[in-house]
């Protein structure tokens, strides 16, 4: 298990992300095009990243437009910064709302390099979607790396289900399990579901393959029946 406070190193890289007062960086390459939606007849398994390639633009029409249909399934990602009430306290409100504003920024760039749908921020909270497991967990890791300050740390969960997509919001219980996934970890670490693990499994991106895992047993999820197994990604 790591140690608190360690952060994941990505199998892969982005290049710098721009924060506030960086000068202006030469223009990147266009991005590939997104890798194919969970679910969808066909699809191929993820490979490498789309991402890896340059920053891709955000993603245009609304959120149902891009998930294809009002029933989808989709990988769904919570981040979550960690002891934010007693980082709060300790900095201040105006402080903490600029830690809190530079997280949603780093994330969401990171999710639309990664392929994936910002559907909103909550309190101090992240939640997007995302067509693979493979790019929701590249996505986790690399948001892990850099969460938009050196002040912060983030726990990031993962689960994959079919949602109900709206105009600019999804629903259902593969949400609602989402956020337990994500409440899980006490640290800043990167957990995901069983189903999450057997989608990343199956889709078999190479530059995953040699990720390492932990599986917690016997856990009880809130308003969830049964025993569950999630997993960890162990930091390198």
């Amino acid at each position: 298990m790591k140690k608190p406070h360690d952060r994941y190193s990505p199998s892969f890289s982005f290049g710098p992300i721009k924060r506030r007062g960086d000068q202006p960086a030469s223009k990147p390459a266009a991005p590939p095009a997104a890798g194919p939606a969970l679910g969808t007849p066909g699809a191929q398994p993820a490979g490498e990243p789309a991402s890896s390639a340059g920053p891709a633009p955000p993603a245009a029409g609304s959120l149902l437009q891009w998930a294809g249909a009002p029933k989808a399934t989709l990988a769904i990602v919570f981040t979550d910064i960690v002891s934010s009430a007693a980082l709060g306290n300790k900095l201040g409100n105006r402080a903490m709302d600029e830690l809190r504003r530079a997280h949603f920024r780093c994330a969401s760039e990171l999710v639309n390099r990664c392929g994936g749908r910002v559907v909103k921020t909550i309190g101090d909270s992240v939640m997007a979607a995302f067509h693979a497991a493979s790019d929701a967990l590249d996505f986790a890791s690399a948001v892990n790396c850099d969460p938009g300050d050196d002040r912060i740390v983030v726990r990031v969960g993962i689960h994959v289900g079919p949602v109900t997509v709206e105009e600019n919001d999804v629903y259902g219980a593969t949400v609602n399990y989402a956020a337990r996934v994500v409440a899980a970890p006490q640290d800043a670490e990167v957990w995901l579901s069983s189903e999450a693990k057997s989608h990343v499994d199956q889709e078999g991106a190479p530059h995953q393959a040699l990720l390492r895992w932990l599986n917690h047993t016997g856990l009880e999820i809130k308003g969830f029946p049964g025993k569950h197994i999630l997993w960890s990604l162990v930091a390198r």
